[in-house]
C-alpha cells in the first residue's frame, strides 16, 4: 500500500554545497526505493503569521518497507551533520489524507 511522506524544510543561506551533498545521497536512495515526488512547493509569503518553512514536499513511497529502506540506511544516517549544517528546518513525517 502506498505511503505518503511530507517534508517541511528550510535551507540555510550559503549552504548550497551542503545541500548538493545531501541531494547526491538522498536522491539515489529515493530512486532505488521507488519514491515519487508528488508535489513540491516553495512557500513564497505568509498569509497569516510568520513563514515557518521554505519548502513543502509530498513524496509517495510504494510501501512502509521502502520508507524504512531510505531512512534506516547507513547512507542516510551518515547525513546527520550535513542535515544540521544545511537545514534550519527539517521535519519529515507520515501524511494521512483526512477526507
Amino acid at each position: 500500500m502506498p505511503v505518503t511522506i511530507i517534508a517541511l524544510t528550510s535551507v540555510r543561506s550559503g549552504e548550497e554545497e551542503s545541500l548538493q551533498r545531501y541531494l547526491a545521497t538522498v536522491q539515489p536512495l529515493m530512486q532505488s526505493a521507488g519514491a515519487n515526488i508528488l508535489q513540491w512547493f516553495e512557500v513564497v509569503a505568509p498569509v497569516a503569521g510568520e513563514a515557518a518553512v521554505q519548502y513543502v514536499s509530498l513524496i509517495e513511497y510504494p510501501d512502509e518497507g521502502a520508507v524504512r529502506a531510505v531512512f534506516d540506511s547507513e547512507a542516510y544516517r551518515s547525513l546527520d551533520e550535513v542535515k544540521k549544517r544545511t537545514f534550519s528546518t527539517y521535519q519529515i513525517g507520515y501524511a494521512s489524507r483526512l477526507q
